[in-house]
């Protein structure tokens, strides 16, 4: 039941387990705020570059009329790194570029006809710029613009990163970027140089955003990632549930009825234990009977009767065998029960030798047996009498089922001042080495062509070792070149107790 029990919840637990799904989903924040927000900011950027392209317009017109020199009034144009003129009449335009950092020409500006084939020369043809104005963007050249008057032009070289440094404040003032920072989600906008211009939330790096807004300029791009507020959303797989529940359910049921079945078989084995034994006891007085008015019969008869001897002795013989199993089969049930009882006392080995003698010899002799019994040792002897006879009992019984037609067999019995030890010995086809291990458990009897079909319970050695060990001995099977052979070890002295 509990074994079930467990097994159920169990299943139950795993079922949930595996049924459980956990899906992250992403929210859209309510309203549009970040994207109008974008898009004004946007609208900006292109203000700004409108602004910016005025002024490098004019400032272009100012080295065309003024001359090619830098503004005194100091008030330069954002994002200009060098100025460059070109002419058509020089004859060394070399001297025509002006860094506004003072540093060394990187890009030289150049008519066609002027061109020296340098690396870094930026050449052009005298119609692409002697008129009008306009951006030059080109595959790997900086951006430019330029502003011709038939004449002369003047190349502006820019570099977009400054000028967006002025735009980023420009759009920080205006906005204020941090007043974003309730918005659910995360967020990440970058400057046109990659630079983290405003984040809010910690945004993984490494995770996909759900929504991209870009804005192309010629400051650079301006680009904001957004990442959605992420939700985790438990879902459960009824299928999976139902049948985990389901065979739990079943588990749980299977367990109640074998715990149900277990406690009805229990209490019917009970019952039938209950009912042997008082069968046995019943029986105990009528065997009884059964002996001594045999005996009685048989002490009357005349000499000359021997047809009615033989059946007469041979209802004793069977009536004692019954007795036999009656015995053992009352032993156990009290071993079952745990009211076995040992008790030494004062017991004369010859005087039990003398009965079991008696009792087999009619056995015996009718299966052509031939056993020798030894005693060597006397006088009265401190151990249990009747447990001693029982055991010796159940051995000679083994003897004369077990040992085969014209078989011999032995019984020594020696003893010293602290124990007795008995040897029951025949040589008979002995017990197979697989079964050794198995004759001393109730109902275990080891087959053999010799012994098939002879009765029995299957108790006697299973009995008779308990008993040894209440009376504080052992019983033994040894080993044997042919036969068996048991020793049976108890000492003397006084024990009891209770199984």
């Amino acid at each position: 039941m509990v074994v079930s029990a467990l097994l159920a919840v169990l299943v139950g637990l795993s079922g949930v387990w595996l049924a459980r799904q956990e899906n992250r989903v992403t929210e859209t924040p309510p309203g549009n705020r970040i994207d109008d927000t974008f898009r004004q900011m946007a609208r900006r950027v292109d203000e700004l570059e409108t602004l910016w392209e005025k002024a490098l317009d004019e400032e272009a017109g100012r080295l065309l009329d003024q001359g090619f020199q830098l503004p005194k009034d100091g008030t330069e144009v954002v994002g200009v790194a060098q100025r460059s003129l070109l002419n058509a009449g020089f004859s060394d335009p070399g001297r025509a570029h002006l860094r506004e950092d003072g540093q060394a020409v990187r890009w030289r500006p150049v008519f066609e006809k002027f061109s020296r084939k340098e690396p870094d020369e930026w050449v052009f043809s005298e119609s692409q710029l002697l008129g009008a104005s306009g951006w030059i963007e080109m595959p790997e050249k900086p951006l430019a613009w330029w502003r011709g008057n038939g004449r002369s032009a003047v190349v502006l070289i820019l570099d977009e990163r400054m000028a967006s440094v002025v735009v980023g404040n420009d759009l920080r003032a205006r906005f204020k970027p941090a007043g974003f920072a309730d918005e659910p989600g995360a967020m990440a906008f970058s400057a046109p140089d990659g630079s983290p211009w405003f984040a809010n939330g910690n945004p993984d790096p490494a995770a996909k955003p759900d929504e991209i807004l870009r804005h192309v300029s010629r400051f650079g791009d301006w680009t904001l990632r957004r990442y959605y507020p992420v939700k985790t959303v438990v879902t459960w797989r009824l299928p999976v549930l139902v049948g985990s529940f389901s065979l739990a359910a079943l588990l749980l049921a299977g367990g109640v009825a074998v715990a149900l079945w277990q406690r009805k078989a229990i209490r019917l084995a009970e019952e039938r234990v209950s009912f042997v034994n008082r069968v046995s006891h019943e029986l105990r007085t009528p065997l009884t009977n059964l002996l001594l008015n045999t005996d009685l019969a048989i002490d009357g008869l005349s000499v000359g009767d021997d047809k009615a001897r033989r059946r007469l002795g041979l209802i004793r013989e069977e009536t004692s065998r019954l007795s036999r199993i009656v015995d053992n089969v009352l032993a156990f049930a009290r071993i079952e029960r745990g009211k076995m009882e040992t008790r030494a006392e004062p017991c004369e080995v010859d005087a039990v030798l003398s009965e079991l003698r008696e009792t087999f010899a009619p056995l015996f002799e009718r299966k052509s047996i031939v056993c020798e019994y030894e005693n060597r040792v006397s006088g009265r002897l401190e151990m249990d009498r009747d447990a001693f006879s029982q055991i010796l009992s159940n051995l000679l019984s083994n003897v004369e089922k077990y040992a085969g037609e014209a078989a011999r067999a032995r019984v020594l019995i020696e003893g010293s001042e602290h124990e007795i030890i008995v040897e029951v010995t025949d040589n008979g086809p002995g017990i197979p080495t697989g079964a050794r291990h198995r004759v001393f458990q109730p109902f275990e009897r080891a087959g053999s062509r010799v012994n098939e079909g002879a009765s029995g319970t299957g108790l006697g050695l299973a009995i008779s070792r308990e008993l040894a060990g209440r009376m504080g001995g052992s019983l033994e099977l040894l080993p044997s070149d042919a036969g068996a052979r048991f020793r049976l070890v108890v000492p003397l002295r006084e024990r009891s107790g209770v199984l």
